[in-house]
């Protein structure tokens, strides 16, 4: 259950980072709903918090989705940043 429940804290990272209007990892226009998104991630975080509850209980799973979600959701834009500048010296190498 742990786990599952620190993949869906990453899922929901990705997700909060995606609906972000200045997000990178994809290219322009590719995010049509952000919204969406941000919707998704919000219901990430209370399953996999709700998943790591049925294991440790409330305050640790509270305590261990605060740590996940905030950590991993730093993680993204310099994933992202790496994916824009690989995309942007294939396009200039096509050129």
């Amino acid at each position: 259950m742990q786990v599952l429940a620190v993949l869906l804290g990453l899922a929901a990272a990705a997700c909060l980072y995606l609906a972000a209007p200045n997000q990178v990892l994809l290219p322009p226009g590719r995010v049509t709903q952000p919204r969406m998104l941000g919707w998704l991630g919000l219901v990430l975080v209370v399953v996999s918090t709700w998943l790591w509850s049925n294991t440790d209980g409330w305050p640790a799973a509270i305590a261990a989705s605060l740590v996940t979600v905030p950590c991993a959701l730093s993680v993204w834009p310099f994933i992202a940043t790496y994916a824009a500048r690989k995309r942007r010296a294939a396009r200039e190498q096509r050129a």
